[in-house]
């Protein structure tokens, strides 16, 4: 196994300049970057893979976690370019880079187009469309660091070059427009939904607290996962809903960094929580939904920095509660997903995969039909701080780290 000195990671951390803000508007003390070995329990995925198979207990799994590309940026998200098979990775700072299985070459350098003024601001999202020339970006548009956040979250395309498979940043169509009063909470993510739709994750808008009650505010796109088409250079809602947003599919989210469908067409979102909890929800793509926030937090009512570890409260008919919520203990902090494991490794699979972006813990998320129940399990630490999973082109699991290396469990 072939891991990352300490050393080496801090000085791979794209934040020790000092160039981004770390005015994070909400409170929240973002951590300095550490490091450490990855560390896999391997009893934990022994037994992950015995409930699997039904083998008998002593037949070995085994799963190596290597370092796969060394630092630059803060990777965050990769896909696999149908066209060619490469793998296609999006770093915060506006780069979009592949890798052919021996080397990284640029696909774009859109950094000219994004804000990095915050940590949590950049390029956020990208998904390829049925058109292999055409794909889409999800970014929080460039403009001032200082006074009030003057910076939208833009949805866009890009046609990516027949001849050379790059996208120019001076060929960038702006689809959509959102407002985001302050700068953090962006959301961003894109997720392709199949026959022709996606799915658009929208944070709250930010500060602390949901100022300005967009959780609950049906009129505003923040704080929502959108639904919609792509149709003649236009994006249109992917449902026939009379209600003042079509496009709104689900609210009362906070920040909704990741999300995945699964194999039966469920929709899996990790909402990052504020002071106390961080939650999974399950919900699906043919019913709008309210998930809570900020009237609930977790399975709470949410009070703010006032967090509550009594029993949780009695479910409110009108929110949805997620199927996990975790505390804040043992330096837990932020929640990242996640992806439906109907891929990968044979012990990780027919779960929900997430990770902790203080602790490098990682879950998975099992239903048990013994307690009729989602369980989890927690299968090892990535010895850093996560900020997203991806596919490699061989079914690896890829963790990518804060402080740009990205790993590989194989």
């Amino acid at each position: 196994m072939r891991v990352l000195p300490i050393a080496l990671v801090l000085l791979l951390s794209p934040f020790s300049a000092g160039c981004l803000s770390d005015d994070s508007d909400d409170g929240f003390d973002w951590p300095d970057p550490s490091g450490n070995e990855c560390n896999l329990d391997k009893d934990a995925l022994q037994e992950l893979a015995d409930l699997r198979t039904e083998a008998e207990l002593g037949n070995s799994v085994s799963l190596d976690c290597d370092l796969f590309i060394e630092g630059f940026d803060t990777p965050h998200h990769s896909l696999i370019n149908p066209s060619n098979g490469d793998l296609w990775i999006v770093y915060l700072s506006g780069f979009i880079k592949s890798w052919d299985g021996d080397s990284l070459e640029d696909v774009a350098d859109l950094s000219s187009l994004v804000s990095r003024c915050h940590m949590e601001q950049g390029l956020l999202g990208l998904a390829f469309t049925d058109d292999p020339q055409m794909v889409l970006l999800s970014y929080v548009e460039d403009g001032v660091c200082e006074g009030e956040n003057q910076s939208d979250l833009v949805l866009s395309y890009a046609t990516v070059g027949e001849d050379n498979g790059k996208i120019d940043a001076a060929d960038i169509t702006v689809l959509k427009e959102i407002e985001q009063p302050y700068r953090n909470h962006n959301g961003g993510f894109l997720l392709h939904a199949g026959n022709g739709s996606f799915l658009w994750g929208v944070g709250d808008g930010g500060s602390a607290n949901d100022p300005e009650s967009n959780g609950q505010d049906n009129s505003t796109e923040l704080g929502t996962i959108l639904f919609f088409k792509l149709e003649n250079g236009e994006v249109v809602p992917a449902i026939d809903d009379s209600s003042e947003n079509p496009f709104i599919l689900h609210h009362g989210l906070r920040n909704p960094w990741r999300f995945d469908l699964d194999s039966e067409g469920r929709l899996w979102i990790a909402d990052v929580g504020q002071s106390c909890w961080e939650e999974v929800n399950l919900v699906t793509i043919h019913e709008k939904a309210n998930l809570g926030w900020a009237e609930r937090e977790g399975y709470h009512s949410f009070e703010g920095a006032s967090c509550s570890e009594a029993h949780p409260d009695v479910p409110d008919a009108n929110y949805i509660d997620p199927v996990l919520a975790y505390s804040h203990q043992n330096g837990n902090c932020s929640i990242t997903g996640g992806y439906w494991m109907d891929w990968g490794p044979e012990a990780l699979r027919d779960g929900y995969l997430f990770g902790d972006f203080c602790t490098g813990a990682i879950w998975l998320l099992k239903w048990s039909d013994e307690g009729a129940v989602w369980e989890e399990t927690l299968i090892g630490h990535s010895g850093g701080m996560i900020v997203g999973f991806g596919e490699g082109t061989e079914g690896e699991l890829l963790i990518f780290h804060w402080t740009g290396e990205i790993l590989r469990i194989s």
